[in-house]
């Protein structure tokens, strides 16, 4: 995308863009307006456009895809997705720049098919909002869950990177169900968050294995294709800004040395 269609899209885009917002005050406006800007953007560019949505009690769950330039390759496809709490605005403003960059970078996309949901769980009138930990595979009602199910299904991922913000944490950490994923791509995507949020003591971290594990969204091991799935978590003692750029940071880092990754495995 040129220059000049990504001023066309800000422009429609009042007052401002989600990376100018003030520290410390994200809130619902914040992240609408980052939502306003993917959506404007979507309308331009050559790479993204928006995806599958459902609306629950007024409220949208919106959904993008970015396709990044071929090579002659089949696409990897990969969920990105943020929003699981309602109160976590950080996380949507997160994969909203993420978006926004990858769109501009287009090449760090390069073989990627990118399914973004900035907003997964919003917040209801009757605040009857589901956690996504405990609610997921086991038929029920909730029609955010049953909608996540049968996306998490169709898009026939290759892995899936979720995102959490002002975690009651002591640094940046990231879960991750693969041994192989965390080995050989997420100590090599550290090096530049740690520059603006501080690791946790066990900056990477297996999923802990809880009576809740079967039923929480990140638990994939049953689909087919049997994709990856790792959650990136900033700690609420770090600056907001910081956090958010940690974000972008890691999933840029992460897309490169993954791809490296399937570029190592299709030469064995």
């Amino acid at each position: 995308m040129d220059a000049a269609l990504y001023s066309a899209a800000l422009d429609k885009v009042p007052p401002q863009r989600f990376d100018e917002l003030p520290p410390q005050t994200y809130h619902t406006d914040s992240a609408l307006q980052a939502l306003q800007l993917l959506d404007a953007l979507a309308d331009q560019s050559l790479n993204l456009a928006k995806w599958r949505s459902i609306a629950v009690d007024g409220r949208v769950v919106p959904s993008y895809v970015l396709i990044g330039p071929r090579a002659g390759r089949i696409p990897i496809r990969l969920a990105l997705v943020g929003g699981i709490r309602p109160s976590d605005l950080l996380s949507t403003i997160s994969i909203a720049k993420v978006l926004v960059d990858l769109d501009l970078a287009s090449f760090i996309a390069q073989d990627f098919a990118l399914f973004a949901y900035p907003l997964a769980n919003p917040s209801r009138a009757l605040q009857s909002e589901p956690d996504f930990d405990t609610s997921f595979w086991q038929d029920a009602p909730d029609p955010v869950v049953r909608f996540f199910e049968r996306e998490l299904i169709l898009d026939e991922l290759d892995g899936m990177i979720a995102v959490r913000g002002n975690e009651p944490i002591a640094g940046f950490q990231i879960q991750v169900s693969s041994r192989v994923i965390a080995t050989e791509v997420l100590w090599r995507a550290l090096e530049l968050p740690q520059k603006l949020v501080p690791l946790a003591n066990d900056p990477i971290q297996i999923f802990p294995q809880t009576e809740n594990s079967n039923r929480s969204f990140a638990n994939l091991c049953h689909l087919c294709p049997k994709p990856f799935s790792l959650i990136i978590r900033t700690p609420k003692s770090a600056p907001c800004e910081n956090q958010i750029s940690a974000i972008a940071l890691s999933i840029r880092q992460i897309l490169l040395h993954y791809r490296s990754l399937v570029r190592q495995a299709d030469r064995m």
